[in-house]
């Protein structure tokens, strides 16, 4: 066969591809059950595996961060394009974008959960203000506020706009709530970033957001602190997956008539689970707190084997928890010396646990399978 006839015979075989998928497309648009032949658009690789609540893609010359509304999860809460500074992007996404240009100089920080990974990122020079600034226990950040060096702009709900705006911020760092503005901070001029991290669902998905962190403080280090914290968070789990005994665990107490266990679906169940324990109330879905009276807990976990306490500024006895409640002392977790408390006044665990889940895995492994995992425990203690 000569080259025109190779020519000829090419041709004929689009003119027939063309003809068929004319057919095609004619055929669903009578309603047919034919369905359309359509164009594959190529998916954007978001670049968060674990996390529900933040989507990160890279656009090239800049991030396309977006925010999930942990309240109702089909809808996006805030979208921000992250620009290097005096970078000029092709195009930036149509709609509503806050732009923020990277890496921040200038932040006011609301939690001392976030200038806690912001420190471990190398970048805590950028923080020039916190809200709630006597509850910063841990250094270096507790010391560069009480040195000044670091100003407490008040309380996180009613913080002092004066003082904000005299330290120039380029974004406030804040964590949403439902149906719920940041009042006068709104009016400071300062991208806010919607931290929404505490809302994940599983322990590795909130650890993830060091990604986000890293990029907006320029720091190389978010991913490879992440991979290591989901290595060994993984090898951990995995010591513990196929035990037969899996342990009763109750958390929290009665605190002004109400008892607020975490739900089933939140990170805290899902890690008691993953420590090779049981959630009394791992059948349910939600991802907050369920509010209880006392007999309810009772009657889901009277026969709890472990008891597990966060108090702040306290160092709770069995019998303060006792004085707090009589039938407190019913559980068997009490009656058998089962009960561990943590003073989160004193132990770092607020700053730590949120972006280093393996640690506070591994310390329920340490309480509720001593056989598998010995060693001194870093948060917890045993109430005497």
């Amino acid at each position: 066969m000569n080259y025109r006839n190779i020519i000829r015979l090419g041709n004929g075989i689009c003119l027939a591809i063309t003809v068929l998928m004319t057919a095609a497309f004619a055929v669903s648009c009578k309603g047919g059950d034919q369905k359309a032949v359509e164009a594959s658009e190529p998916v954007e690789m978001n670049l968060m595996e674990e996390a529900g609540l933040l989507r990160l893609y890279d656009r090239g010359d800049y991030y396309l961060a977006e925010v999930v509304n942990p309240w109702d999860t089909a809808s996006v809460l805030k979208r921000y394009a992250l620009v290097g500074h005096g970078v000029r992007p092709d195009s930036l996404p149509a709609g509503d974008v806050v732009r923020i240009n990277i890496p921040l100089r200038r932040t006011v920080v609301y939690s001392s959960v976030h200038t806690g990974v912001i420190e471990e990122l190398g970048c805590d020079d950028a923080v020039v203000g916190v809200a709630d600034g006597e509850y910063f226990n841990s250094d270096p950040m507790a010391g560069r506020i009480s040195r000044g060096e670091v100003k407490n702009v008040g309380r996180s709900l009613s913080p002092s706009l004066e003082i904000i705006a005299g330290l120039s911020p380029d974004a406030i760092l804040v964590s949403p709530f439902e149906n719920a503005g940041h009042g006068v901070i709104e009016q400071s001029g300062a991208a806010i970033i919607e931290c929404a991290d505490y809302m994940e669902e599983t322990p590795k998905g909130r650890a993830e957001w060091v990604k986000f962190f890293g990029i907006l403080y320029g720091s190389e280090k978010g991913d490879s602190i992440f991979e290591e914290v989901e290595g060994r968070y993984d090898g951990i789990a995995a010591r513990v997956k196929d035990l037969e005994r899996k342990p009763l665990v109750l958390t929290e107490m009665l605190t002004d008539g109400y008892w607020f266990v975490p739900g089933g679906g939140s990170y805290m169940a899902h890690m008691i689970q993953d420590a090779g324990g049981r959630y009394p109330w791992g059948a349910d879905t939600s991802s907050g707190s369920l509010q209880l009276d006392f007999s309810t807990v009772y009657a889901k976990a009277a026969d709890a084997d472990v008891w597990l306490i966060r108090s702040y500024g306290r160092d709770l006895s069995l019998g303060d928890i006792e004085d707090v409640y009589l039938l407190n002392g019913q559980f068997k977790a009490f009656k058998e010396g089962n009960v561990f408390v943590a003073n989160t006044a004193v132990v770092p665990f607020y700053e730590e646990f949120p972006f280093h889940p393996e640690l506070l895995l591994e310390e329920f492994v340490k309480i509720f399978h001593p056989e598998v995992m010995g060693g001194e425990k870093h948060y917890f203690r045993r109430a005497e």
